[in-house]
């Protein structure tokens, strides 16, 4: 058995999947031409499709493009904001271990040793991390942009 390329082939490259700050809503600000892709995903509700747009609205100028998006993580205290990034930090950790362990036990076609987690904290973290990174990357969302053939190379659960 084979692992599948990622990006899958005549796939357009995604970004950074795990965003530190802003997550995908700051990407596509920062790369407006793919906002075509997720006005279908109902995830951004200012994003409206083509077959939407009146005659009064486009004579306004509307542009998808110029739709300016906001992320699910805003307003934050510093202190917040540092407990987020070590949460995501510890999450970046455990999800590129247990990629890289799936990945090797496909090759080798062994049974795959995950990320064992120090204590219930770590675990706890972890999941507090998971939460943070569907809020910033909504895995879901970004894979009903299905022209666009971004998947997860590892599945993001727990």
């Amino acid at each position: 058995m084979s692992v599948p390329t990622f990006p899958a082939q005549f796939s357009i490259p995604p970004p950074y999947l795990f965003l530190p700050s802003g997550g995908l809503a700051h990407w596509l600000n920062q790369n407006p031409t793919y906002k075509q892709y997720f006005w279908n995903t109902g995830f951004f509700p200012y994003l409206l499709p083509p077959n939407f747009i009146t005659s009064s609205i486009s004579s306004q100028g509307y542009s998808y493009e110029d739709v300016p998006l906001c992320s699910n993580l805003t307003t934050m205290s510093e202190y917040q904001a540092q407990r987020y990034y070590q949460q995501l930090v510890l999450f970046h950790k455990v999800y590129s271990f247990n990629s890289n362990a799936y990945v090797q036990s496909v090759i080798n076609n062994k049974t795959p040793m995950y990320y064992t987690f120090k204590d219930t904290q770590e675990l706890t973290n972890y999941r507090s991390g998971v939460q943070v990174a569907n809020k910033l990357s909504p895995f879901q969302v970004m894979q009903q942009a299905s022209t666009l053939n971004w998947i997860a190379p590892f599945p993001v659960f727990m």
